[in-house]
């Protein structure tokens, strides 16, 4: 009876687990296999870290910043290097990804219509 009561005061909870778990596995393939070969990555530092520090660390992975984001660990950024990626997170970049052709949330900036 005991394990019943647990069950379900973890059911709501497992549900927002499986969603969220299934959008992330979702979005890691797609980044992963829409790669293009423009040398661009979305690069996440770890929490907190400065936005000289994550630029730094892009510098350091011999790469540029493309752009900077609404938070200082996460930039968009570019190399000519084809192992840029894996640099980066040796340099230690908590992730690496394939980056979109546009920043979507990532742009620090709105963007008014040009008529």
């Amino acid at each position: 009876m005991r394990d019943a009561s647990r069950l379900s005061c973890i059911r709501p909870y497992m549900s927002a687990f499986f969603l969220f778990a299934g959008g992330i596995i979702g979005l890691s393939i797609a980044s992963l296999t829409s790669a293009d070969a423009d040398g661009r990555y979305i690069v996440f530092a770890a929490p907190g870290t400065s936005l000289a520090d994550t630029v730094n660390l892009v510098s350091d992975a011999d790469g540029r910043l493309i752009q900077a984001g609404r938070f200082s660990n996460i930039v968009i950024a570019g190399s000519d290097r084809p192992d840029f990626a894996a640099t980066l997170r040796h340099a230690g970049a908590w992730f690496a990804i394939a980056a979109p052709a546009r920043g979507g949330c990532l742009d620090p900036s709105p963007r008014k219509a040009v008529s």
